[in-house]
């Protein structure tokens, strides 16, 4: 989940767009409309009655692939937009949510919990910035159209076509890479038992059903929500699965108890799976493959670190 701000002060109306709510809200929608998105006004989160300005889909039905808050002057009603559609990579509500505000930046308050649901950016030219994101989007879904297409009208109509009936027909992506993992003792006692069998102090590893919430973050993207447990302890050697929980999302760490030599497995179960979980499915693998390394980040501290082969 990400936003983005674009602050009338920081220079000159965009060409093409009036500097009012109610025109940059039509310009939205016939934006989305021309590129050959399904727009609607006003829209509705069947989930939990969230409520975007504009939202663009694939296809009518499902969820939207952008969401949009447009405020004028009011900093908190575009924190409140932002707030109310940000959740976690597991169960978006739309893919991205964009916060488009013609007010003073400097009047939205800052709060460290927004902080990476929503990022303010001097978006100058909005056109170019909504042109990249939806070219980001066209990227990561060519996994699912049968050939490349250049123009992002045609792409957007060949990849709705394909995604019409999403999942039938699509297939379950299984990825796994070497790596050096380097473990702390913070990430450690999160998933250790707090006694062993025989009652003395001090903690163990041993598998459990205990649940630890990380972040995987990789190349300035942060994959949040991610429920992970240890399943394996045996010979020094560790398994760390999120495979009991009931999402597309499948991560596994299988790694020595001090680190060292390690695989990483991204698998992605399109069965159960939404068009917005699987881009970011596929943002999570373009930014590990980029970066050439992944960092699972706790409640408070990093876990772990791995570098790719």
């Amino acid at each position: 989940m990400s936003g983005v701000v674009w602050p009338k002060h920081t220079g000159e109306v965009p060409t093409g767009i009036p500097a009012d709510a109610v025109s940059v809200t039509e310009w939205l929608i016939e934006r989305g409309t021309s590129l050959g998105f399904h727009v609607e006004r006003n829209h509705v989160s069947q989930e939990d009655g969230a409520i975007a300005d504009v939202a663009y889909f694939l296809n009518p039905g499902q969820k939207p692939i952008l969401t949009f808050t447009v405020e004028e002057a009011e900093s908190m009603r575009l924190i409140s937009g932002a707030l109310q559609w940000a959740g976690f990579s597991t169960e978006p509500k739309s893919w991205m949510h964009i916060c488009v505000f013609l007010g003073d930046l400097a009047s939205i308050p800052s709060i460290p919990n927004t902080a990476k649901h929503y990022d303010a950016q001097n978006l100058d030219r909005l056109p170019g910035d909504l042109d990249e994101i939806v070219a980001h989007m066209i990227r990561l879904l060519t996994h699912y159209i049968a050939q490349e297409v250049i123009d992002t009208g045609a792409a957007i109509r060949r990849i709705a076509a394909s995604t019409v009936d999403w999942p039938r027909g699509r297939r379950n992506t299984r990825l796994g890479y070497v790596a050096s993992t380097r473990l702390t003792g913070y990430g450690l006692d999160l998933f250790s038992a707090e006694d062993n069998e025989d009652g003395e102090a001090g903690t163990i590893l041993k598998p459990s059903r205990k649940v630890v919430p990380l972040d995987l973050v990789s190349g300035g993207l942060s994959f949040e929500g991610a429920l992970m447990r240890l399943v394996e302890a045996r010979e020094r050697q560790l398994l760390l699965s999120s495979e009991h929980r009931n999402y597309p999302f499948i991560f596994c760490l299988s790694t020595g108890e001090h680190g060292g030599e390690s695989r990483l497995e991204l698998w992605f179960d399109v069965d159960k799976s939404n068009v917005p979980q699987a881009l970011n499915f596929w943002a999570l693998v373009e930014a590990v493959e980029g970066s050439k390394s992944v960092s699972l980040v706790g409640p408070s501290e990093r876990v772990a670190e791995l570098f790719l082969a």
